[in-house]
């Protein structure tokens, strides 16, 4: 029988703790030197305000704090973007009550003085996936997140590769279409516009689907009972996340490509579609014809583990 996370908690000398910051909640864990996760708890994003958010994780974090007897080594935050890892502070596209949010200042005070280390959400993910998961043993690998939004993090030559402000391959705003769909961010055709849970949703209501519920969740199920119209957005939206994909390792030469997030969760009715259109979109690249896709293994904690990995190596 496994010990409870309290009692583990209590056995573990050095520990990290890592945020992972979506667009519909914030994962607040503590996680051990050799990569346990021992505690974690959610709080909702969907509150009033910016300072209400922050006191929610600030009340999480100090009881995680006060209430374990090992060291705390640092606090990793994944965060989704845009970022800036020069100021430590968040402008996240599908969190508007944050803008220029100081994180790292306000992790530094209630840690009195621990080392923060902030990257992107994707990153974090594909950090963990590389060192602990799916994309184990590879020294270059793209790592996506499809969920409320969709972003993306390199692995390049063995090592996570952030760009001057942190926000390196901000895919889900890279436009595969100029006068496409309008996004949140502002823009016309982003590949997020298209292939994020809300938005394939958004999409399958504009033509006419008819469900007693309004999430990817139950998009998936009409898809799998047959509605054509459910399946039809998922074809769109997996298309356009194959030609966002194919973009992007084309530019890079990379052949390894790792998914998570709760879109993948929903399995075959949104595989197998994408691997069709992935198969479809790299044929008339020579060297894209081996491109694997590859489904995250470290699912819910994936982010926790990957933002706790930028302390714990």
């Amino acid at each position: 029988m496994q010990p409870s996370p309290r009692k583990v908690l209590e056995t573990v000398t050095r520990y990290a703790i890592g945020i992972d910051i979506g667009a519909t909640k914030v994962a607040i864990a503590t996680v051990s030197e050799d990569f346990r996760v021992l505690r974690k708890h959610e709080v909702s994003t969907q509150v009033a305000s910016g300072e209400i958010l922050w006191e929610s994780i600030k009340d999480v974090t100090s009881s995680f704090i006060n209430e374990s007897t090992g060291e705390l080594l640092g606090i990793g935050i994944g965060s989704a973007a845009p970022l800036d890892v020069r100021t430590g502070c968040l402008s996240p596209v599908n969190i508007p009550i944050w803008r220029d949010f100081p994180i790292v200042a306000n992790f530094t005070e209630l840690s009195q003085g621990t080392q923060v280390i902030l990257h992107g959400d994707a990153l974090a993910l594909a950090h963990a996936e590389n060192k602990l998961g799916a994309g184990k043993g590879f020294r270059n690998m793209l790592g996506m997140v499809v969920s409320t939004g969709v972003g993306g993090g390199l692995i390049i030559d063995g090592k996570i590769f952030t760009g001057d402000s942190g926000n390196s391959f901000f895919i889900g705003h890279h436009s595969i279409n100029f006068e496409g769909r309008l996004c949140v961010c502002g823009r016309r055709g982003c590949l997020e516009a298209y292939s994020s849970g809300p938005q394939m949703v958004a999409i399958a209501i504009e033509n006419g689907w008819k469900s007693t519920g309004e999430t990817f969740i139950d998009l998936a199920q009409s898809a799998r009972n047959g509605d054509a119209i459910a399946i039809d957005a998922i074809s769109q939206g997996t298309h356009a996340l194959a030609r966002g994909i194919v973009n992007m390792v084309g530019s890079l030469d990379i052949n390894h490509v790792v998914i998570g997030g709760g879109v993948v969760q929903s399995g075959d009715i949104f595989w197998k579609p994408l691997e069709a259109h992935m198969k479809n979109e790299s044929k008339a690249i020579e060297f894209l014809k081996d491109v694997q896709l590859h489904k995250a293994e470290l699912e819910r904690d994936a982010g926790v583990l990957g933002a706790a990995l930028a302390i714990l190596g």
